[in-house]
Order: C-alpha cells, then sequence, then structure tokens
C-alpha cells in the first residue's frame, strides 16, 4: 500500500500541475513523484515539488522527469533534445503499420528503414521493439541527438539493429551502399515558421533547442531537403513519411507534387481530423 505521506504529496502535486497538465494531472503527479523517489526515496517531497514547479512552467514531462514513453516504450529524455510529443504518435503508428504488414507479406526478409533527424531515437526505438526484423540507420546533426538515441537503443538492447551517425540530413549515410535499399525513410522534421517561434511559439525556446522547431522562413525548408533527397535511398514501392504542422497540408501536397519524385501522398489525421503525417510513396 502507498505511504499515506506519499499520497498527500501527490494530492499537492496535482494541483500544482492542473493548468498545465489538465485531466492528466494525476498521472503526471505520480510519474514526477516516481522520478523523485528514484533520486531521494527517503524524502522525495522536496525535488517533487521542484519538478512540478517546472512542468508547471510549461517544460514538457519528459524532460522534468528525464523519462519520456512513446508508443508504449519507455525512453530517456534530456533537456538538449525534443522531447517526443503525443501527436508524433500519429507518424509513429503509420511507421508500425507499413513495417509489420511488410513483415508479414516478407517473412524471411530484412526491413530497412532510415530515422533521419532522430531526435531521442523515440521512431527507430519504437519501430525495433515492435518488428523484430527491422534494421534501422538513425541520424541527427546534433551530436546531443546522436548520442541520446545511441543511450535508448543501447538500454532497450537495441544496437545489434539501431545504427546511430552524426551529420546533415542524409550525408553521414551516403557512399555506404545504402542508397535503393531502404522500405522507409521517416522524420519528424523542424516545420514551425522561424518567425512563429519569435512571436506565438516563442515558449516553446525556454525548455528545448530552436534547431528542433525552427523550419525555415516558411517552416519547409529540412522538409524540401528531405523530400528531394530521400528517394534515392528508397527502394521502389518504399515510403517516406514525415510528421508536418496544423495547417500545412496544402503546401505539403503542392511541394510533393512540384519535385514530382513520389508515385503518390496520402495524409495521416489526428482525432480532430486535421492532417499531421504524410506517406509519400516511391
Amino acid at each position: 500500500m502507498e505511504p499515506a505521506a506519499h499520497q498527500e504529496l501527490k494530492v499537492r502535486l496535482a494541483a500544482i500541475l492542473a493548468e498545465a497538465a489538465g485531466s492528466a494531472a494525476g498521472t503526471e503527479a505520480s510519474a514526477i513523484l516516481d522520478a523523485a523517489l528514484a533520486v531521494r526515496p527517503e524524502a522525495p517531497a522536496e525535488l517533487a515539488l521542484e519538478l512540478a514547479g517546472k512542468r508547471a512552467a510549461g517544460a514538457p514531462l519528459g524532460l522534468v522527469t528525464g523519462r519520456q514513453r512513446f508508443l508504449g516504450v519507455e525512453l530517456l529524455a534530456k533537456d538538449d533534445v525534443l522531447a517526443p510529443r503525443e501527436e508524433t504518435e500519429i507518424l509513429g503508428n503509420e511507421v508500425l503499420s507499413i513495417l509489420r504488414a511488410r513483415a508479414q507479406e516478407e517473412p524471411a526478409r530484412e526491413l530497412r528503414m532510415i530515422d533521419m533527424g532522430c531526435g531521442s531515437g523515440n521512431l527507430a526505438c519504437a519501430a525495433a521493439v515492435a518488428v523484430p526484423r527491422a534494421r534501422i540507420w538513425a541520424s541527427d546533426i546534433t551530436a546531443s541527438c546522436a548520442e541520446l538515441t545511441r543511450a535508448n537503443a543501447a538500454r532497450l538492447s537495441l544496437l545489434d539493429r539501431i545504427e546511430v551517425s552524426q551529420g546533415d540530413l542524409f550525408a553521414p549515410l551516403s557512399g555506404r551502399g545504402l542508397e535503393g535499399t531502404m522500405d522507409l525513410v521517416v522524420m519528424n522534421p523542424p516545420y514551425i515558421p522561424s518567425t512563429s517561434l519569435a512571436n506565438s511559439h516563442a515558449a516553446l525556446l525556454q525548455h528545448e533547442p530552436r534547431e528542433a522547431f525552427d523550419g525555415g522562413p516558411y517552416g519547409i525548408s529540412i522538409l524540401s531537403r528531405l523530400l528531394q533527397d530521400a528517394p534515392p535511398f528508397l527502394k521502389p514501392g518504399g515510403h517516406l513519411l514525415f510528421e508536418f504542422g496544423l495547417g500545412q497540408a496544402r503546401m505539403i501536397q503542392s511541394l510533393v507534387e512540384k519535385k514530382g519524385l513520389y508515385a503518390s501522398l496520402r495524409f495521416a489525421s489526428d482525432a480532430g481530423g486535421q492532417p499531421r503525417a504524410a506517406i509519400a510513396s516511391k
């Protein structure tokens, strides 16, 4: 049975978290208490209240607790790496659906995927856990992201199937015989326009790095490069999957059509019917 002092502390934490977490305040209070207990098992209250204050100020829960769940997989989190968002599970579920379907169609074949701009490694790790025959090349331009992805893969005993590189988009993977072999290329790219980060989305930069959000003047600078550079790595019938922002679907469709490098394009939507992920097929 949970000690009464811990129950009382969770009530206090939930009250602090009410505005930031809404209906999830109780769940987040438990997560914060668990994180505090892991560090100070005998006297967690002071640390728990400190962590709750950070969360109430807008810090993502994963950065507060040092742990983040993504598609059921627990990952390490760091404050210099983007914390996976719930909406990215829309993209993640599309990735798992395609990999699982291909695993059934071709049960003896290794499935290959590039996780570009891997961040914490959430997409790579979730795919490797869910699909044992998936082999994944994860890459990010920032050292902290590559290091955290490697740490998460090691923690989950996945380093035999997840290879981590550091560099600008596909540069670390070029010339290694990977071209034309990938079933999937996936990315959660930065897609917020630079001006929005100076105004309506400025609060994001209080807790996480700019490079995780800044998509250039129109929010599509990295997306445009991704659409251009991914096809050489895809096998015939392969797919490029990526997340994009609210209201960007029409711009994405126009960009894909202008590139002329993909046979088809479809969107996956959130619970409110808003397109949030694209699946472009070669």
